[in-house]
């Protein structure tokens, strides 16, 4: 097949990074794929006809829906795949024009899904971001999923200070202040990974809380499979997600997981895991609860780590991706 994506962000989120790695495994698997994005992204992807295009300007800007249309429009496609929330908007009007057979992916949750009801098909991440659809008839859930990482090793026994990560761009979705407050009383050490524009709030937050000594903010970095294999625990703080990817991440380096109650999550790990959003207390009893019985946590968590090894790597995810365009295709 011919697939075209389109992809309006330009941040270097799980958003991204899906497109990126989908782009490249679909062209593996010996199908053509066209991709329509920002320039920044030209290098990351390989065999695939990368067409350099700015869509992170107005999505009812008329030159560049104009522009959109006719990149389009001089491709032979046989699916057309909007990804994520904007890029559908934008798809969405000229669909009427175009006549090909479109896909649409949503990442998260939101307030209004009506764009998506254009498309022939929906993808969700999760059973959660499925439910918002009344209608369930051309939704098809496929989660996210990660290259399985070459060499992996269980966990069996902590560092003598428990080390915890959490990973994620700083913004409030993510919830990392919620996170540093519940941290008071833990004995263990927090790696907070990422950059985002509420980098300094977080610093100011850790000062005044007094915890410059047990948590450290490592910004960007481009070592992420490097640092799961070094921590014992990622705990994933999140007031709403999609996915997340970081719980695919340390899944798959046999890392236990604890979060709270977002995207995919319910579907991967138990329920004694897991804690409500936006709960300073619910988190903090989470996190001590599990930190005190490591070698219980693990134990419970291999039941996720076998179902990641299924159905959370990106061939998994592709294959599933490829049978929501076959059926559109077939229909």
């Amino acid at each position: 097949m011919h697939i075209c994506m389109v992809m309006a962000g330009d941040e270097e989120g799980g958003l991204e990074k899906h497109v990126v790695e989908m782009a490249n495994g679909l062209v593996q698997l010996g199908h053509q794929v066209s991709l329509i994005a920002h320039e920044k992204y030209a290098d990351r992807v390989k065999g695939v006809n990368f067409i350099a295009l700015d869509l992170t300007r107005s999505r009812k800007n008329p030159v560049i829906l104009w522009q959109l249309y006719q990149a389009i429009k001089k491709m032979d496609v046989d699916v057309l795949h909007a990804q994520a929330n904007k890029a559908a908007s934008m798809i969405a009007p000229l669909l009427n024009w175009l006549k090909i057979p479109a896909v649409a992916t949503l990442h998260n949750l939101k307030r209004n899904t009506s764009t998506f009801n254009k498309f022939d098909r929906i993808i969700a991440v999760s059973q959660r971001v499925a439910a918002q659809f009344e209608s369930q008839e051309r939704v098809r859930v496929v989660l996210n999923g990660i290259q399985l990482p070459e060499k992996r090793k269980s966990k069996a026994l902590p560092h003598f200070r428990i080390q915890v990560i959490a990973i994620g761009r700083l913004v409030e979705a993510k919830g990392f202040d919620l996170l540093i407050e519940s941290w008071q009383g833990i004995d263990a050490h927090l790696w907070i990974v990422g950059d985002g524009p509420d980098k300094v709030l977080l610093m100011e937050k850790i000062q005044q809380l007094k915890l410059e000594h047990t948590i450290q903010l490592l910004g960007h970095r481009n070592d992420i499979e490097q640092l799961l294999k070094q921590a014992d625990v990622l705990v994933i703080s999140s007031r709403n997600e999609g996915g997340p990817y970081t719980l695919s991440e340390a899944l798959l380096q046999y890392c236990p997981v604890i979060s709270t109650d977002v995207g995919m999550v319910p579907e991967i790990l138990p329920q004694h895991m897991i804690c409500p959003p936006n709960d300073v207390n619910a988190l903090h009893q989470l996190i001590e609860k599990h930190l005190s019985n490591f070698s219980q946590l693990v134990e419970d968590s291999r039941p996720a780590f076998e179902l990641a090894e299924q159905q959370l790597t990106i061939e998994a995810m592709i294959q599933n991706t490829v049978q929501v365009y076959e059926e559109l295709v077939n229909a």
